[in-house]
């Protein structure tokens, strides 16, 4: 990744592509009903607060049912907050124990509540890929995380609040009677890599009585803060969309983030698209303005800009705290969204604490190679987890692949 185009890189990011969009409901007042509780919140993380079955055209093709779930979590400040997602559930009878879950922790799709996956739907290549996971007899719940689908802003990007999502959406599908074993992993590409990589990092603080085997991170996103002071003012953003983005995300969980001193008034005038378009619009809208870096922001580099460097922490995956849990990262060596090289420094930094890692390295792969070439790999490393095996890694040879 050419680290001369720091905003460029947030293209990494892309779960969810399509350019149809739905009308645009007020993104405050939640997706639909259903996302919306008007009654008093619990304070405890995970209760299930409400059900509904998913529609037909959401439930995919190897999936035998699914069902719409709300329930509570710890939102970017630890306060109580319900979240929206989904649980899909496999074909044929569950195993002795109940089906394993997998945790599904998704890419960019926008900020907007029309944009949450549990209403919208997957993109195609996300449902190719949990259609194989699904006919190995997995179960996958999905949250939306904070803020997309339900009112109140999106915490765009905010590690412990991506972690809580997934780790509470676990809690509450076992609140219903879907015999789901206690066993569980987490899974996730780019936004989601970095996701389910937060996950793995704060699973194991969390009491509980369910049984956390292991974290699998695909082009995860990592490395913020260098990303954000670096760059050229005369370089193109033609993925100005992602910047919008992160804006919004800043603005719901970071305090001191002035958004009209990071962005320059041109900008300004495309940040209300957010509210009411996903990200294949976006992206569209973004390109056609065709600004580079300097006409993107006030601030320059981005990492200028008031709160945004203490954004930036809050994104930073941790390298400590860890439970013990295995990580298994795929990574490509020429994704032009996601630099290698940082996954390998973050893999090698993990290793130093005492984690479990194995890197999974594909020679000449873009972003979504390793999700569309590693199934065989990362459905054996799943599979072990489940079945008890130890977990091996090849921490002592990470830094050769950067040679």
């Amino acid at each position: 990744m050419n680290r001369q185009i720091p905003l460029v890189i947030l293209s990494a990011l892309i779960g969810f592509t399509n350019a149809a969009q739905a009308e645009a409901p007020d993104t405050q007042a939640g997706a639909t009903p259903f996302y919306v509780w008007q009654e008093e919140l619990t304070q405890e993380p995970g209760a299930l607060l409400r059900q509904e079955p998913l529609e037909e055209e959401l439930v995919i093709e190897e999936a035998s049912r699914g069902v719409r779930i709300l329930y509570a979590s710890k939102g970017w400040d630890d306060q109580s907050v319900a979240v929206s997602g989904e649980i899909l559930l496999p074909k044929g009878s569950p195993p002795e124990g109940g089906w394993p879950v997998l945790a599904w922790s998704h890419g960019t799709l926008g900020v907007a509540d029309i944009c949450a996956p549990s209403f919208k739907g997957r993109s195609e290549r996300d449902r190719k890929y949990h259609n194989k996971w699904l006919a190995e007899g997995y179960a996958i719940v999905s949250t939306d995380y904070e803020g997309l689908g339900t009112p109140g802003g999106h915490t765009y990007l905010h590690c412990k609040s991506e972690a809580n999502g997934n780790i509470d959406g676990v809690q509450a599908v076992h609140q219903l009677e879907l015999n789901l074993s206690k066993r569980w992993l987490v899974f996730g590409q780019s936004q989601g890599g970095q996701g389910a990589l937060c996950t793995g990092a704060y699973a194991g603080a969390q009491v509980s009585d369910l049984d956390f085997r292991g974290t699998l991170a695909t082009a995860p996103a990592v490395n913020w803060k260098e990303r954000f002071m670096t760059g050229k003012a005369e370089d193109p953003n033609p993925f100005i969309a992602f910047s919008l983005l992160l804006g919004r995300g800043f603005e719901a969980f970071e305090p001191t983030f002035e958004i009209e001193e990071t962005f320059s008034a041109k900008a300004m005038e495309l940040m209300p698209l957010t509210d009411s378009h996903c990200i294949g619009e976006l992206m569209g809208v973004g390109m056609q303005a065709n600004l580079n870096q300097g006409e993107s922001l006030k601030a320059f580099p981005i990492g200028k800009g008031p709160g945004v460097m203490a954004a930036a922490e809050k994104m930073e995956v941790p390298l400590t705290g860890w439970s013990g849990a295995p990580v298994y990262i795929g990574q490509g060596t020429a994704d032009p969204l996601v630099p290698f090289s940082d996954v390998l420094t973050y893999s090698s930094a993990l290793c130093e604490q005492g984690v479990a890692v194995t890197l999974d390295v594909y020679e000449g792969a873009t972003h979504s190679g390793p999700l569309n070439q590693g199934f065989e790999a990362f459905n054996a490393w799943v599979a072990d987890r489940f079945a008890d095996k130890p977990a091996g890694n090849n921490c002592h040879r990470i830094n050769e692949f950067g040679e």
